[in-house]
């Protein structure tokens, strides 16, 4: 598979794992992602509990449980993909309630997806981690 090949499946694979978010699919997100993934999430779980880095798919797993039990989106909104190599970067934002508190959490953030095979190797998320702090106090 020639570069731009492999960036066109990067691309169609990242924009599949978010319409599988939209449908509340995560059996087809843990389906693109490899067995040994590493999953980071804004910073650390003391700030919030859906931040930090996980393992595996349990890890993957765990933190779309984390996802569903704090936070209520009212917007969820991919905007830009772009790739280069076997990195796809999604720029986008989201507005949510925090469950636990009210608070709202308004912020973009950018997703790195690392690809190797047609699977997902890594995932990173940056994104407004001092909203969550506050809006989760």
């Amino acid at each position: 598979m020639n570069a731009q090949d492999m960036q066109t499946t990067n691309l169609a694979i990242a924009r599949a794992v978010y319409d599988a978010f939209g449908r509340g699919d995560i059996q087809m997100i843990l389906d693109a992602c490899a067995p040994n993934i590493q999953w980071h999430s804004g910073g650390t779980r003391e700030d919030f509990p859906v931040f930090g880095v996980r393992s595996g798919l349990d890890g993957v797993k765990s933190f779309f449980k984390d996802v569903a039990e704090n936070n209520q989106f009212s917007l969820f909104e991919p905007r830009d993909f772009f790739a280069s190599g076997d990195k796809v970067v999604v720029t986008g934002h989201y507005t949510m309630t925090q469950k636990k508190t009210g608070k709202p959490v308004d912020s973009d953030w950018a997703h790195i997806f690392t690809l190797k095979g047609g699977k997902c190797v890594a995932w990173r998320e940056l994104n407004d981690s001092t909203a969550f702090y506050k809006a989760y106090r």
